[in-house]
């Protein structure tokens, strides 16, 4: 009789414990969208009342990034357009700058990109962003691929140093790029890099690897302990948080914002995720890699809705919870396909993280990015 009474007792008491799991998770999810957050890596190529909507609905600001390419009227018109917001909805945007590096060998150069960078920093911009195409298009004279590390970037680099201003960097790929791309045997793409062959490093030798580009990204931190920066995407580095926790016990001027790359998270070791967030709790910025396009007919605004969402949902049940949520290899977007094949558990962080995660880092590391965000 005695030990059935203990019985009891452990059925009683294990189910109160659940009870109260699943009102704390609920507690922290409903937390977690109550406060402020600023989603640091967004792009808003159009003023789109939605999106606005979207962000009183949400409670979050967005920072869009203006992403240099090989076509200097696309980067005129991505500045153009993140001021633009900026300017009209500071309470919804705020705003990170580029440069043209295919004009760099022209007279002049260097002055005319700080001068740009200066009229920009005096119309807002809270930061600066160097994309892949340093490292994986620009060629030198000589034929060798352009780096981060150059010299012609230094006096760019040291000038927004001087200005109290962020460098964010998306440098590189994930390491998947250096791997066999995938397709299904009728032919169609399986994964990115599938689709977007000229960023596949996979087989090509004459291509920078993935370790030269990560180096050359690197060196810059090294070589200027005053600037502020911040690894995009987990800073390429998604595949293991032990590297990113290599470069963050090297540099204490290195940052890193997620920028879509929570699956990467999902696919490691619950515990050692979870170490990653709690020692380096003022050094993570969530980001989506969400935005707006430049036309958006109705039916790509209903998608974009959803995914936004979709994906935000998603993420905070990952980072506020530990609840099990059904995953799977993913290999066309943040939905598992074609079903989730295993569950994964959430990371349950501490209000105190969320709150840096979610919002005071994003104002540590990109001053003025809170700007009339009341």
């Amino acid at each position: 009789m005695r030990k059935n009474r203990v019985s009891k007792k452990y059925i009683v008491v294990v189910v109160f414990m659940l009870g109260m799991l699943k009102v704390s998770a609920q507690s922290k999810m409903e937390y977690l969208n109550s406060i402020k957050k600023i989603d640091v890596h967004t792009h808003v190529r159009s003023d789109q009342p939605f999106l606005r909507e979207l962000l009183d609905e949400l409670n979050y600001k967005f920072c869009t990034l203006s992403t240099i390419g090989t076509n200097s009227k696309t980067l005129l018109a991505q500045i153009d357009t993140a001021k633009m917001v900026y300017e009209k909805y500071p309470r919804y945007y705020a705003w990170v700058t580029t440069f043209d590096v295919s004009n760099r060998d022209e007279p002049g150069w260097t002055d005319q990109v700080i001068n740009q960078l200066k009229n920009d920093f005096e119309n807002g911009a809270v930061g600066v962003k160097v994309w892949k195409a340093i490292g994986m298009e620009f060629k030198k004279p000589n034929g060798e691929y352009l780096q981060l590390d150059d010299p012609i970037f230094e006096p760019i680099f040291t000038f927004i140093a001087q200005q109290g201003k962020t460098l964010i960097a998306h440098m590189g790929e994930p390491i998947q790029a250096w791997m066999p791309t995938y397709f299904t045997e009728g032919g169609k793409p399986r994964n990115y890099w599938a689709k977007h062959p000229e960023f596949s490093f996979w087989d090509k030798p004459e291509k920078p690897s993935y370790s030269d580009i990560m180096a050359a990204r690197d060196h810059v931190i090294e070589r200027h302990p005053n600037l502020r920066f911040v690894g995009a995407h987990l800073a390429s580095l998604e595949f293991d948080v032990d590297e990113i926790i290599t470069r963050m016990e090297q540099y204490p001027n290195f940052a890193v914002e997620i920028g879509g790359r929570t699956r990467y998270l999902m696919w490691q070791a619950r515990g050692k995720v979870l170490d990653f967030f709690t020692r380096y709790q003022d050094r993570i910025m969530y980001g989506t890699d969400k935005g707006a396009k430049p036309k958006m007919t109705p039916e790509d605004i209903e998608n974009a809705k959803e995914e936004i969402i979709y994906r935000n949902q998603l993420f905070h049940t990952y980072y506020a919870t530990a609840d099990e949520i059904p995953w799977g290899n993913i290999v066309e977007s943040d939905r598992p396909l074609p079903e989730p094949s295993y569950n994964v558990k959430g990371l349950d962080l501490p209000r105190e993280i969320l709150d840096k995660v979610f919002y005071k880092n994003a104002v540590k590391w990109f001053p003025g990015i809170e700007k009339e965000y009341q």
